[in-house]
């Protein structure tokens, strides 16, 4: 709870080091000295969140405007953090539903108020738009699935039902619980995600891949460095995922991965409080091209992660179907 406390006093503060360190030009990976574990390898490991009030696709308003500038940030983060103080103080024990049921007060929601590294408009980096190139039957399937989820199980998602958030979608942010803990030893990367306590496991012995009919609903992953930067490669997922599961994710939100869909992601220390995190989706039967996101993980002071008890006394899926049904019946 203290830590919680503490991480709130603290964020205005981090906000303000975070801007500064996107805008100087001293604070390149180049000039960087990358520690390392005994074993040699570039030390990823530490304790990092992600939240950040960067939309994950950029707002068609902004059109071509890929960065905010150094006033523009500005701006937002003190109106933002405006909105996050009045909210705590009006109604700390409210939830952040806007006087509907809710899950969680404003204790344990996270602030996102700052402008990502760079000021950038969006997370996705890649279309130069910043929007990700859906197809449209992969659009209907989505909306076919979010109009049924009162109808059957099968139509939620796998964070609803508490099984994973997947992979890549654990490191797209949320509103709460944007937390995560990097390991490593000589032949492996653990990464322990808060949400719904995930932890992937990432060989970096050169064993070979799983064969092809082998699904997993994180997939199968095979880590290897190139330079200072980690490279993890993901196939063989289960069709029955979502690519991202949180609202903060706007209409990629319900996207279906597949059988087929490749992802590479790549960890890069950019400074002591920093790990750049770059993800590669390839689908083509989702997609019309690839597109990559691009999200720092930073630490922050007094940051620890809590328990997640998805499945402890969860009676979510019940009572959406439950719902669902009562709603039917008084149509």
């Amino acid at each position: 709870m203290q830590a919680r406390i503490q991480r709130r006093l603290t964020w205005s503060g981090i906000v303000t080091a975070m801007l500064l360190v996107a805008t100087s030009p001293s604070a390149t990976a180049a000039e960087y000295e990358m520690p390392r574990t005994p074993w040699g390898h570039p030390d990823l490991q530490g304790t990092y969140t992600n939240g950040s009030q960067t939309p994950f696709e950029r707002p068609e308003s902004l059109g071509n405007k890929a960065f905010f500038t150094e006033e523009e940030a500005t701006e937002l983060e003190k109106a933002k953090a405006a909105v996050v103080a009045s909210a705590a103080d009006k109604a700390p024990d409210r939830t952040a539903a806007g006087g509907r049921v809710g899950g969680y007060n404003q204790h344990w929601m996270d602030p996102q108020t700052n402008v990502v590294r760079g000021r950038r408009t969006s997370l996705v980096v890649d279309p130069p738009d910043g929007r990700v190139p859906i197809r449209p039957d992969a659009l209907a399937a989505r909306d076919y699935h979010l109009r049924e989820i009162g109808n059957d199980y099968v139509h939620l998602g796998p964070w609803d039902r508490c099984i994973t958030r997947g992979v890549p979608g654990g490191f797209f942010q949320s509103g709460y619980n944007n937390n995560y803990i990097i390991l490593q030893t000589p032949d492996t990367v653990a990464i322990y995600f808060e949400m719904i306590h995930d932890v992937r496991l990432i060989p970096l012995d050169g064993r070979p891949s799983l064969d092809a009919g082998f699904t997993l609903w994180n997939g199968d992953s095979r880590g290897h460095w190139e330079g200072d930067t980690l490279v993890v490669e993901t196939r063989n997922l289960s069709d029955k995922g979502w690519i991202a599961s949180s609202g903060f994710q706007g209409r990629v939100r319900g996207i279906a991965q597949t059988r087929n869909t490749h992802i590479v992601e790549r960890f890069t220390r950019l400074d002591d409080n920093t790990v750049d995190y770059q993800v590669t989706i390839t689908d083509p039967a989702i997609y019309t091209a690839p597109w990559t996101a691009q999200i720092p993980l930073y630490t922050q002071e007094g940051l620890v992660l809590y328990e997640y008890a998805c499945h402890e006394g969860n009676w979510a899926v019940r009572n959406t179907l439950s719902g669902g049904r009562a709603q039917k019946s008084g149509e």
